[in-house]
């Protein structure tokens, strides 16, 4: 997919509603920031009455200060999983161009909505923790291995668990980006349950993730500014989704024409890909 073709039809998307999908796009972000505000005012509030040591914020010194970290986890995964997922819902409905749109609160309101979007944040969490191990792992062993005096297979053992920690972290980093796709996914796909879904995530983001890290290049410059900001984040999510829309109609197409052979008129989505007939705008269409 080309970005040169991607951002002009998200330009006409967003002609008239910019305000309203900026709004969409910055209330995940704005909900997580509360909850890392509240957390950072507590912990300042203890280093100067002086009951916590500069020390213990880098480390779980008493059950006291874990159970809060876990209860104002919790609370972040409730409130942002939710607010994160009934945005992709709009946007994916703002990329279809719909005529009636669904109410942002009826959304978030949906009990089964709300189950399947905590439960999809929970295991991307857990699946980020199983794949960073081993990045922790041979960090740690790299770490004990460079201090003091090397002999010469000692610093082999260090240098290739250098390089080791960097390939894991690297594996790391392209998984978390394959999760970026979850939230459409669970909008597209209802039927199947949040683990299906996030596994699905990660096959469906092969060799895709190029779209978000071009889109994160062409819109860097703004989103280092507090005014730009809001601006580059609105771009780069409504252009996301619409190439999460054709991506996931390529891909039903493709295994409908597997399924049925030749009878492609069942799963036409022409206009879908730039490589067929090049026209975003047949693709928002007909999602």
């Amino acid at each position: 997919m080309k970005i040169r073709q991607l951002i002009p039809y998200t330009k006409k998307l967003l002609r008239g509603r910019c305000v309203r999908t900026g709004l969409v796009c910055i209330l995940p972000l704005c909900s997580a920031v509360f909850f890392l505000a509240a957390e950072t005012t507590v912990y300042s509030l203890l280093l100067y009455i002086g009951e916590m040591p500069p020390l213990l914020l880098f480390s779980v010194g008493s059950p006291v200060q874990l159970a809060f970290v876990l209860v104002l986890t919790l609370f972040r995964w409730i409130v942002t999983a939710p607010i994160s997922c009934a945005s992709a819902f709009r946007l994916s409905e703002i990329c279809s161009e719909k005529q009636h749109s669904t109410p942002y609160s009826r959304v978030l309101l949906n009990r089964t909505f709300f189950r399947r979007s905590l439960g999809a944040l929970i295991w991307t969490k857990l699946l980020g923790l199983i794949a960073l191990a081993p990045a922790a792992f041979f960090g740690i062993s790299a770490y004990s291995m460079l201090h003091g005096t090397l002999a010469a297979d000692r610093m082999f053992m260090a240098v290739n668990a250098v390089v080791l920690t960097a390939v894991s972290l690297l594996l790391w980093v392209s998984l978390k980006m394959s999760f970026a796709a979850v939230p459409f996914l669970l909008v597209r796909y209802p039927q199947k349950s949040a683990l299906r879904n996030v596994l699905y995530s990660i096959r469906f983001m092969s060799g895709r993730k190029n779209v978000l890290l071009r889109l994160g290049a062409l819109y860097l410059l703004p989103a280092l500014t507090i005014v730009g900001l809001p601006f580059a984040l609105t771009r780069i999510m409504t252009a996301f989704s619409l190439s999460i829309n054709i991506f996931t109609r390529e891909d039903e197409y493709r295994e409908g024409t597997t399924a049925y052979g030749r009878d492609r008129q069942a799963y036409d989505i022409a206009g879908f890909s730039d490589q067929t007939s090049g026209r975003f705008k047949a693709s928002a269409h007909k999602a």
